[in-house]
């Protein structure tokens, strides 16, 4: 049988192999859980924002660098160079360095419980505060406690492999420039904070700020609309909801640009984008059976582009939609009309004819 043994990492056997090897191992299931829940909280973040190779670059070379420091520490501090070290806790500690980098800006939500048995008192709840804050209580434990191993307690927790593999983690993602990169995040998330305040000319500066530097996310543009809504500008926000579907709808996310397309015409119901995006939208809204913004911009399309050659069929559509989902034939009436008189030459004319024709027979 297989000696897992031989992956332990023992640092009378100086050998940067095992240093990784043994971050895969773990005394017991609780060890492994609190690691895997470290992976899951940061790690997702840290392979989202800053990519795969990035993320086992940490993984693997902060694993290998915490070991070897902790066996260093544990030879050398605590005379006992014969201790193994096994354990992803220098991995996940690096990539929560990492995470603190890229997120410096956002904020975390922490569970606490309040328990004071002799004053009759306990509390329980959540709250939210800023990662540098969250983060900077946790290096503190591990810094106390790395302290207290020095008096001889606590020596089976690798306190210097937290500690180490969170400062590499943190010095290779600035580095890698993620920390120019977290600071334009944090100008989204101020702004959005600012906007849930109600101070939209504050979000604003921010908001624009932000897509200076980051044109391609439409996150910003319907942030940036919202708070020129809330200030009254319909021009900047109408444009800034057309820029933000138009993206959308390029990076595929049709879902999300229906509900900022949704949220948008509440205030501004003849809010048109661009030809081809308008048709996109439309034919995607009736697709997804959300038939009201389906007609309104089947309509908003006819209307605002009346000489593309898919006009007459967009009215063809939203009549069909107020006959067949609304039961409102006078309205598909007055658009079968309009496709008539507007455009006597296109080949739907001889088909919204007979639909006007039924119509009159129906109502007869």
């Amino acid at each position: 049988p297989f000696d897992f043994y031989r992956l332990v990492y023992f640092p009378d056997e100086a050998n940067v192999i095992t240093a990784v090897t043994a971050s895969f191992l773990h005394f017991g299931y609780l060890h492994l859980l609190g690691n895997l829940v470290y992976l899951f909280l940061f790690g997702r973040y840290v392979e989202d924002r800053m990519g795969v190779v990035f993320f086992s670059s940490i993984f693997i070379g902060c694993a290998g660098v915490g070991n070897l420091l902790q066996g260093v520490f544990n030879t050398h501090v605590l005379h006992d160079p014969y201790m193994g070290v096994i354990g992803a806790s220098g991995a996940v500690s690096g990539l929560l360095g990492a995470f603190t980098v890229r997120f410096l800006s956002s904020r975390m939500e922490i569970a606490y419980w309040i328990f004071m048995p002799l004053q009759a008192f306990t509390r329980a709840g959540k709250a939210q505060m800023p990662v540098i804050f969250a983060v900077a209580l946790w290096f503190a434990m591990q810094a106390a406690r790395g302290l207290i191993q020095v008096g001889g307690f606590g020596g089976q927790v690798a306190y210097v492999a937290h500690i180490s593999g969170f400062l590499l983690g943190a010095v290779s993602a600035i580095a890698a420039g993620h920390f120019t990169e977290g600071r334009v995040d944090g100008l989204l998330q101020r702004a959005s904070r600012y906007l849930k305040k109600g101070e939209s000319y504050a979000a604003q500066g921010d908001f624009i700020h932000y897509i200076e530097r980051r044109r391609d996310d439409p996150a910003g543009y319907a942030g940036l609309a919202r708070a020129m809504a809330m200030s009254r500008d319909g021009e900047g926000a109408r444009r800034n909801y057309r820029k933000a579907c138009e993206l959308l709808l390029k990076m595929g996310q049709r879902g999300d640009c229906e509900s900022i397309y949704q949220e948008a015409s509440r205030g501004y119901e003849d809010l048109a984008l661009s030809e081809d995006c308008q048709l996109t939208l439309a034919f995607g809204l009736e697709r997804n059976l959300k038939p009201k913004l389906a007609v309104r911009a089947y309509e908003v399309f006819a209307g605002k582009y009346p000489k593309h050659t898919e006009s007459p069929l967009a009215l063809l559509r939203a009549a069909g939609i107020y006959i067949n989902t609304f039961e409102d034939t006078k309205k598909a009436d007055s658009l079968y009309a309009r496709l008539i008189d507007n455009y006597p030459e296109d080949t739907w004319v001889d088909f919204a004819k007979e639909q006007r024709q039924t119509l009159t027979h129906q109502s007869g």
